[in-house]
């Protein structure tokens, strides 16, 4: 398939800020994919796997290689009781609803979690002491210059917030889960989370989730609001006063109004708690890497 070309970042996220791509694809089988990490491994240039735009922020100034949107790719099956395999453009809310129909349990901690499953897998994304890599028993990876192979999830350096994929790219997913649960009791249990999460935090506004990870025996959002950064703003940027630990986009923000805030916070918090705080947001860099 052939990439479109300059094409506006700003709606692809949550965040609603981003300058251009150079170039954009959205493949819609595996073959697809793969053809396109091969281009683009031959032309140089960088490239970047994006999928519901949950947890990106894009730079002012875009991206100068390749955004590859994954939404296309959310072809399902389910090969035993328990056991499914799932296209990385799988939505994650979506996947967790036709697990607890099934009194399939495993997924129902990550209710009102948006994404997909692939940037979820890439991520390690976690809830209430869960985490995706523990229901993942294996992950088609793809890398330039092959079909992709299937690799054991537990050969995976599975940690917080982390897969050690790295730059491998994630195609597909099987997980394995518990079948024989109750489907109301799951159902259940995920809308009681679901409403939590809404009464705790900003749905409304324009963000991306949690700015930060959380430092081992606290949590970021407590830190922050501790330093006394809750309502903090910087252009249209805004540290929520809902949630501290959430960045909104309040007034058509650009990226630098996030970035300085974030910069601000990390360099407050380091001084008063002498704790260093990752962030947890995704933040591809014009050029590729990581601003």
């Amino acid at each position: 398939m052939n990439p479109q070309e300059s094409i506006s970042l700003r709606d692809l996220c949550w965040y609603r800020i981003g300058g251009k791509a150079r170039y954009y694809a959205e493949p819609e089988s595996l073959p697809e994919l793969e053809s396109l990490l091969s281009w683009v491994h031959k032309e140089g240039l960088p490239r970047f796997l994006l999928g519901h735009g949950s947890n990106v922020l894009f730079a002012d100034d875009g991206f100068a290689g390749l955004v590859i949107q994954t939404r296309k790719l959310n072809a399902r099956r389910d090969l035993e009781a328990g056991v499914v395999e799932v296209e990385a453009g799988f939505p994650l809310p979506s996947l967790v609803k036709i697990a607890n129909a099934h009194g399939w349990q495993g997924l129902e901690f990550f209710a009102g979690i948006p994404g997909t499953i692939g940037g979820a897998v890439w991520g390690n994304a976690g809830a209430c002491g869960e985490q995706v890599g523990d229901r993942v028993s294996q992950v088609l990876l793809m890398e330039p210059g092959g079909p992709g192979r299937w690799v054991e999830g537990a050969n995976l350096p599975w940690k917080y917030r982390c897969s050690g994929i790295e730059d491998r790219v994630v195609a597909s997913v099987r997980l394995e889960l518990s079948p024989g649960a109750d489907p109301q009791q799951l159902k259940k249990k995920s809308t009681a989370l679901e409403q939590q999460k809404r009464a705790t935090q900003p749905y409304e506004p324009r963000s991306c989730g949690c700015i930060f990870r959380n430092p081992e025996g606290t949590s970021a959002g407590e830190l922050i609001e501790k330093c006394g950064f809750k309502g903090l703003s910087i252009g249209g940027a805004r540290i929520s006063p809902i949630h501290a630990n959430f960045i909104v986009n309040e007034k058509d923000a650009c990226s630098d109004d996030i970035e300085r805030l974030i910069k601000q916070v990390q360099r407050k918090v380091r001084e008063q708690f002498q704790v260093d705080l990752i962030r947890e947001v995704i933040m591809p860099g014009q050029q590729g890497g990581r601003r």
